[in-house]
C-alpha cells in the first residue's frame, strides 16, 4: 500500500509487494506467458478534504457518511489533504478514483489543486467525484478573480459540465426529473428540502442526471453521472436534521458509487461474511472488573462473568482487563489476580489488554484511575508494559496475548498505533455505532477503521451498554436494545459485522445483567460466523493490503496474508470453475451476488464458470474453516471456533452414507495429562465419531458439536456400517436385554438346582 503524507513522505510498499506477487503469479501458473498479461486491479480511493475546513483523516465528511458504503464495495479509502501537495497521476497507478466531499468554495493553494486536478481529468484514466461543494473556486480569504473563474470553468468543462459559478437561496424550486433508483434511498426528497439552487448543467449527451430541479425557468443538474466520475450538489445528498444531528441519505450510496467507480464484475474483499454467513464477534472491555455485584453483593462482576457468561455460552469471547485494577501492586490484590488467572484459562477466551490505567484521552494524557500515586501517563507503559503483565503474570502457559483494546476516546495518534504494530499485536476499539429508530440511516454506523496519518485504528462496530445506559446513569437495562441495531445491520449484504461488545460492570446490576442474557441468547441462535477479534482485526488488515490480479478473462488472483475469506461478485449467475482454481474451499449465491469461500492460503486463484467434474465443494458454513482436502472420495476440513459447527458440502456421493470422525485440539495447559490421539498427531484428542447420509443430488448438510480448532474426516461408509451406526442404541438395548434374559435363565437354573 502507499498513503500519500506529501511528496517525500510517503509509505513505499506498494512497487515491491506487486513485483512480489508478480513472481507468486508466475509460480502459481507456471506459464510465464500469461503472467505479462496480468493485471493489478485498483482497489484505492483517494479521498481528499481541506484542512482549512477544519478537517483531518478522521473528521470529514467522506468518513462519517461515504467510507462504509465504499468499504462495503470492496474499496479502501485513503485520505490526503487536498491543500498540501498530492500524488501524481503516473504516482496513483493503484488507485481505482477520487473522491471530494467539501463544505466551502475557498482553498488555500488554490491554483496548485486546480492544476492537479486539470492533469488528473485530462489524462482520464480516474473517474473524478465531487460532493458538496467543488471546493476550489478562489483562494482562502480572498476574493474570486477572472482567473479563478476561468480556471474552474475548465475543470467543468472537462466533466462536461458548465457553470456561472454562481448560487442563489431556492424559492419556488420544481424537480423536473428525479432518478427513483438512485435517489429516495433513506428519505424522499421533495422540493421544499432543497436550500440552494446551483448555477450547473450537464452538456454532454453521455452524461446521465440523476436530478434535475428548475426555478423560474433556469435549470439546475444538481446530480450527474459522467464518463470521467460525477457531481452531486451540496443539499441533495442527506439531510441533516438539526436538532438531532443525524443524517439520512437522499441519495442511494452503494448504487452511486458501484456505478461511477465500476463495481461490476470487480472482485470484492467481504469482511462482513465469513462462509456466507454473518462475521460475528464478542469483546469485553474490563471496565469493572473488580467492581463488586449487586447481584449477590459477595462476587466480583468479574467472576460473575465467567460463571454466567464464559462458562456457559460456547463462544469465542475476547477479554480485556486494566493492569492497574488487577496488580496487586497498585488497586487490585490477590483475589484479582487469581480471579483473572482462572478466566484466562478458559479455552474460548481470547486475553486482551484495556490499557494500565484507562487512559480517557490519549492526546491530552488524561487517565480513568487517577488515584494511583505519582502516576503520569506514559504510552509505552500503558500499551507495552501492559501487555507483558498480562503474559507474564495472568495467563497460562501456551496461551499469549496478542491485542490492545483502545480506551476512553479511543483516539490514539499515529505513534501511539506504531508502538502495537511494532510490536506485532493488534488493535480495536473508537468508531462503533448504534441506530436510532426516529432517524434509521446506515449513518449511524462507522466504518472498519478509521485513518490516522500514516496508520489505521481498527474500529469497534456497534455500540456497547455504555451507550445504551445513559452512560452508565440510569435504564441498566438498556442494552437489550442493541438487537434493534444488530438487525438493522445485518441486512444489505450485511452491512456490519455483528459486534457484541460490552463490559465487565454489565454484571454489575440485575437489570443491566438479564439484558446481557437477552442479547446473549439472541446472539447465540443466530446462524453467525463467530470469530475472536483478533481474527476480525486480521480480517480487516488484510482488506487494508490484499492485492487482486487479472490474469486473463475471468481468472483473478487473489493475495493477503490468509485472512481473505470472502470474496463477492455483485450480481454474478456463474459458479466457480472449481478444476482450475487453486486455494478455494467453494462457493455459493447469496441474493444475484457469487461469494467465493478461500481457505488460509496466502494465494488463491478464481476461475469463474463451471466446474465440468464432480468435485466436492462447501457451499456454507458457519465457523471458520482453514482448509479442505479431498482424496479418493475422503474429506478432510480443519475447523476453528466453537458450539455448534454447520457446513453444506455439495457435489458428494449419492445417497451415500458417510463416517465422520471428529478430533478436537487439546488446549495447551491440558496436554500433559490428556490422552495421545495418533491419528493426526499429538495435539489433537476428545474423538467422536457419527454418521451421517447425503441426499439424491450429492448435498451433505453436516452438523457438528466443536471445542476449538477441530479436524473433521468425513469418508464413505457402507450400508452395513450406516445401519449399524443409525440403530446402535437399538441394538445395543437388544444385546443387552438378550444378555440379561440368558443372565435370569442362569440364576434360575442356579437356583433350581439349589
Amino acid at each position: 500500500m502507499s498513503i500519500f503524507i506529501g511528496k517525500h513522505n510517503r509509505l513505499l510498499i506498494g512497487t515491491s509487494s506487486v513485483i512480489f506477487s508478480l513472481c507468486f503469479v508466475t509460480q502459481l501458473l507456471g506459464r510465464q506467458g500469461q503472467v505479462a498479461s496480468a493485471q493489478l486491479i485498483p482497489r484505492k480511493i483517494l479521498a481528499l478534504y481541506k484542512g482549512s475546513e477544519n478537517r483531518t483523516e478522521e473528521v470529514n465528511e467522506i468518513y462519517q457518511l461515504a467510507q462504509l458504503p465504499l468499504n462495503n464495495l470492496g474499496l479502501v479509502v485513503e485520505y490526503a489533504d487536498a491543500e498540501q501537495e498530492l500524488p501524481t497521476p503516473e504516482e496513483m497507478s493503484e488507485y481505482r478514483g477520487i473522491l471530494t466531499w467539501f463544505i466551502s468554495d475557498q482553498m488555500k493553494n488554490v491554483r496548485r489543486y486546480r492544476h492537479w486536478l486539470n492533469r488528473i481529468l485530462t489524462a482520464g484514466r480516474l473517474p473524478v467525484v465531487m460532493m458538496g461543494h467543488m471546493g476550489a473556486y478562489r483562494e482562502y480569504g480572498r476574493k474570486i478573480s477572472n482567473l479563478d473563474v476561468l480556471e474552474v470553468k475548465s475543470i467543468f468543462n472537462l466533466m462536461g459540465l458548465t457553470s456561472n459559478l454562481r448560487t442563489w437561496k431556492a424559492e419556488n424550486v420544481h424537480i423536473d426529473f428525479k432518478n427513483s433508483a438512485f435517489y429516495d434511498f433513506e428519505l424522499n426528497l421533495s422540493s421544499d428540502k432543497v436550500d440552494y439552487f446551483y448555477d450547473i448543467r450537464s452538456k454532454r449527451q453521455n452524461n446521465r442526471v440523476l436530478l434535475r430541479l428548475s426555478q423560474n425557468g433556469v435549470r439546475n443538474d444538481a446530480a450527474i453521472l459522467t464518463p470521467n466520475g460525477g457531481y452531486i450538489q451540496n443539499g441533495v445528498i442527506y439531510r441533516l436534521d438539526e436538532e438531532s444531528g443525524r443524517m439520512q441519505w437522499y441519495v442511494n450510496p452503494f448504487l452511486f458509487f458501484r456505478t461511477v467507480f465500476a463495481c461490476d464484475n470487480f472482485p470484492i474483499v467481504d469482511i462482513n461474511t465469513l462462509g456466507g454467513k454473518r462475521t460475528a464477534f464478542v469483546h469485553i472491555d474490563g471496565d469493572g472488573f473488580s467492581t463488586i455485584s449487586k447481584i449477590d453483593r459477595w462476587h466480583l462482576c468479574a467472576q460473575l462473568m465467567q460463571k454466567r457468561v464464559f462458562e456457559k455460552y460456547r463462544l469465542p469471547f475476547s477479554v480485556s482487563v486494566i493492569v492497574a485494577e488487577v496488580d496487586s501492586a497498585y488497586l487490585g490484590n490477590e483475589e484479582t489476580v487469581q480471579t483473572a488467572r482462572r478466566l484466562f484459562r478458559l479455552p474460548n477466551v481470547e486475553p486482551a489488554s484495556h490499557g494500565f490505567a484507562h487512559p480517557f484521552d490519549w492526546r491530552t494524557g488524561k487517565v480513568e484511575l487517577d488515584s494511583i500515586p505519582g502516576y503520569q501517563f506514559d504510552a509505552k507503559r500503558e500499551i507495552v508494559e501492559s501487555m507483558h503483565y498480562i503474559q507474564q503474570q495472568l495467563l497460562p502457559p501456551g496461551k499469549s496475548v496478542n491485542v490492545f483494546f483502545w480506551t476512553g476516546m479511543c483516539n490514539p495518534t499515529a505513534e501511539q498505533i506504531q508502538i502495537v504494530e511494532d510490536h506485532g499485536w493488534y488493535q480495536i476499539n473508537g468508531g462503533a455505532g448504534k441506530l436510532d429508530p426516529m432517524y434509521p440511516s446506515i449513518s449511524a454506523f462507522a466504518p472498519p477503521y478509521a485513518q490516522v496519518k500514516n496508520q489505521f485504528r481498527i474500529n469497534a462496530r456497534i455500540s456497547n451498554e455504555y451507550e445504551f445506559s445513559d452512560r452508565w446513569l440510569k435504564h441498566y437495562d438498556g442494552f437489550v436494545q442493541v438487537v434493534k441495531s444488530l438487525y438493522f445491520t445485518g441486512q444489505r449484504n450485511p452491512l456490519t459485522p455483528a459486534n457484541i461488545y460490552f463490559h465487565f460492570y454489565s454484571m454489575e446490576w440485575p437489570q443491566s445483567w438479564a439484558a446481557l442474557r437477552k442479547v446473549l441468547q439472541f446472539a447465540e441462535h443466530q446462524d453467525w460466523t463467530f470469530l475472536y477479534v483478533s481474527q476480525y482485526i486480521r480480517m480487516v488488515n488484510d482488506f487494508l493490503h490484499a492485492e487482486i490480479f487479472l490474469l486473463d478473462e475471468d481468472k483473478y488472483v487473489v493475495r493477503s496474508n490468509g485472512f481473505v475469506r470472502t470474496i463477492r461478485f455483485l450480481t454474478e449467475s456463474r459458479g466457480i470453475n472449481l478444476a482450475e482454481s487453486k486455494n478455494v474451499l467453494g462457493f455459493a449465491h447469496q441474493g444475484r451476488d457469487l461469494l467465493v469461500h478461500l481457505n488460509a492460503n496466502q494465494e488463491h486463484l478464481i476461475v469463474l464458470g463451471r466446474t465440468l467434474h464432480k468435485i466436492p465443494y462447501l457451499s456454507g458454513f458457519n465457523r471458520m474453516i482453514d482448509s479442505v482436502s479431498v482424496m479418493n472420495d475422503t474429506l478432510q476440513l480443519t475447523v476453528q471456533g466453537f458450539g455448534n459447527f454447520k457446513a453444506v458440502l455439495r457435489n458428494m456421493l449419492p445417497d451415500q452414507a458417510y463416517l465422520v470422525k471428529s478430533l478436537t485440539e487439546f488446549e495447551p495447559e491440558r496436554q500433559h495429562n490428556a490422552k495421545r490421539c495418533p491419528v493426526i498427531s499429538s495435539q489433537f484428542g476428545k474423538e467422536n465419531l457419527f454418521y451421517v447420509h447425503s441426499q439424491a443430488d450429492g448435498t451433505l448438510k453436516l452438523k457438528a458439536f466443536i471445542d476449538g480448532r477441530t479436524v473433521l474426516i468425513i469418508t464413505p461408509a457402507t450400508t452395513f456400517q450406516y445401519v449399524l451406526a443409525k440403530f446402535r442404541p437399538w441394538i445395543l438395548g437388544l444385546i443387552l436385554l438378550g444378555f440379561v434374559g440368558v443372565h435370569l435363565r442362569w440364576l434360575r437354573t442356579r437356583g433350581g438346582k439349589i
